[in-house]
């Protein structure tokens, strides 16, 4: 035969049991909303419990004291629900005067009126609110983290509170008993629900978390994909710029390969002669195998430094030497410097200065930087200079780049870093862009200005490499 008072302590057991099992599960992340539901559900499981006990404690513990403690812990199940949602939870004067007014409403029926009827209704009425309002609210963070087991708990609270609705209404219409503990088919039917609700209750809300956890990693994953994937079309990007820029550059760059190649064919040639002459003797034949070699070593220097902007390589992130880098790029442009009658000046610090990065890419920042200059005084008075200066400050390496150029109008120096931003009728607009993203994913900044005495200035700051 079904007995309802062991039925009733059985589901505060299990009130008791699955929170406390929540917790063990949920205490590692130290929310406060899995603190106040753990809690709530405990408080529940007491009331129950208290329920179930009925015939065998005082008054005042089986009825105001079980009651309140249902609806005490529903409230703090509600403020739960409130810390994950994007709203206040309520002060504590409100949750303490409700449950006082649920109290002293209970009482007043019970003692003043002694109709049981009204006490049980009223009962009923406030918990199965109670209920409707923690459905509604898990039914928020289903549909706000798309969780399911948020639509879940939703769903058993949902029947929870449709089994007390119906037995209300059963008892308000004379088919039941308002006696908390009779045995009917819908006091079997609230027992039941109550028993699915604290399971799932309890374990609905570990797969919140689990879930809100799952998709953290998952869009922390395809953030990384796609930092991954930013990282790699920019250094295509790049490549393509460097190659672009090289492939202007390719006249200025023929002709400064043509001298050293000039200067091997001539050294070669006087040394066939003399020797065919019997005019050398061996001091001027190693001079003249010296100057080959000299020539053939800075010709090799000029190719090496044309294959390593051409090919692309993986990124290398290793100490880098700013003083000698910036004397290698000028030397990528010394014949266009020349044809444009532009000076470079270095006022290099005696010490080594060292950052922590890729050398190809910091060399195409210089290069971009060293070509704009050079371009903007194409048809600017003499003297036509291009000033370079490194100083380390503490931790931080500052290279700027100064020249004696017209410099930028306020519109263009508003944008002048912007993708496809070019005062230049045949740029493309991507070369302080791309500068700028790298000196970025080095930890740096590049920020252009005018100088004060004229022309353009264009600082580099890197994080130094001790």
């Amino acid at each position: 035969m079904f007995n309802l008072p062991t039925a009733y302590l059985i589901v505060g057991l299990m009130y008791l049991v699955m929170p406390t099992v929540a917790w063990v599960v949920l205490s590692g992340l130290r929310s406060r909303a899995a603190l106040l539901w753990c809690g709530g559900s405990a408080l529940f499981g007491m009331g129950v419990v208290l329920l179930g006990l009925r015939a065998h404690i005082a008054e005042w513990a089986a009825y105001p004291l079980a009651n309140g403690l249902m609806l005490l812990a529903n409230l703090v199940r509600v403020q739960a629900l409130h810390h994950e949602l994007p709203q206040q939870p309520w002060p504590t004067q409100w949750l303490a005067g409700l449950g006082i007014a649920f109290v002293l409403g209970y009482e007043y029926l019970r003692l003043g009126l002694d109709n049981e009827m009204l006490r049980f209704l009223w009962t009923s009425s406030t918990l199965a609110a109670s209920f409707f309002y923690i459905s509604w609210l898990c039914g928020r963070i289903g549909q706000r983290e798309h969780s399911h087991s948020a639509y879940w708990v939703a769903g058993a609270y949902l029947v929870v509170g449709s089994t007390v609705v119906l037995r209300s209404v059963t008892v308000g219409t004379g088919f039941s008993q308002p006696n908390a503990l009779f045995g009917g088919w819908d006091s079997l039917l609230n027992v039941s629900s109550s028993l699915i609700s604290s399971v799932v209750g309890s374990m609905g809300f570990i797969g919140i978390f689990l879930e809100r956890a799952r998709h953290s990693d998952m869009t922390a994953v395809a953030e990384r994909a796609k930092q991954e994937e930013n990282i790699r079309l920019s250094a295509q990007i790049a490549q393509l710029d460097r190659q672009r820029c090289l492939g202007q550059m390719s006249a200025s760059l023929g002709h400064e390969l043509n001298q050293p190649l000039t200067a091997i064919l001539l050294n070669a040639q006087m040394a066939q002669h003399g020797l065919a002459h019997q005019r050398l003797d061996t001091p001027q034949l190693q001079e003249l195998l010296r100057d080959i070699e000299t020539h053939t070593q800075r010709a090799g220097q000029i190719i090496e430094h044309i294959r390593s902007f051409i090919r692309p390589v993986p990124v290398q992130n290793k100490p880098i030497e700013l003083g000698p880098l910036v004397h290698d790029v000028k030397q990528l442009l010394a014949c266009e410097a020349r044809n444009a009658e532009v000076v470079f000046t270095f006022a290099l610090p005696a010490a080594p200065v060292w950052v922590q990065g890729d050398g190809l890419q910091l060399s195409q920042i210089v290069l971009n930087v060293y070509r704009n200059a050079i371009q903007a005084m194409r048809d600017a008075p003499q003297p036509r200079q291009i000033m370079v200066t490194l100083a380390q400050q503490t931790n931080w390496v500052l290279l700027r780049i100064c020249d004696t150029g017209p410099g930028f109008g306020p519109e263009a120096l508003a944008q002048v870093c912007q993708p496809f931003f070019t005062t230049k009728a045949d740029g493309l607009g991507l070369g302080l862009s791309i500068s700028r993203a790298i000196a970025q994913r080095h930890g740096g900044t590049l920020e252009v200005y005018n100088h004060l005495q004229g022309g353009a200035q264009v600082e580099l700051k890197l994080q130094a490499q001790n």
